[in-house]
């Protein structure tokens, strides 16, 4: 993921998010998808990913490790369901 890209959400820009869950969504559901087996829950669970995501990504200290931390989100989400 673009480290900028993420820097950017992490300040709190909404467009930035927003492109950051258009480039990033298929990584996601697909992985979702492969753990749920189910194409409903596997978007719930990824809509709930980018919930977690947007609250706290003030807490991802380092941009470029964004994918397996938005990924270890996504694995709880996918419990959760």
């Amino acid at each position: 993921m673009d480290q900028d890209l993420v820097a950017r959400v992490q300040a709190g820009d909404q467009r930035a998010f927003e492109a950051l869950v258009m480039a990033d969504h298929p990584r996601l559901y697909r992985a979702a998808f492969g753990v749920l087996r189910d194409r409903e829950v596997a978007e719930d669970a990824t809509q709930q990913a980018y919930l977690d995501i947007w609250r706290n990504i003030r807490r991802l200290r380092e941009p470029a490790k964004f994918d397996g931390w938005s990924y270890r989100l996504l694995v709880h989400a996918c419990y959760a369901e």
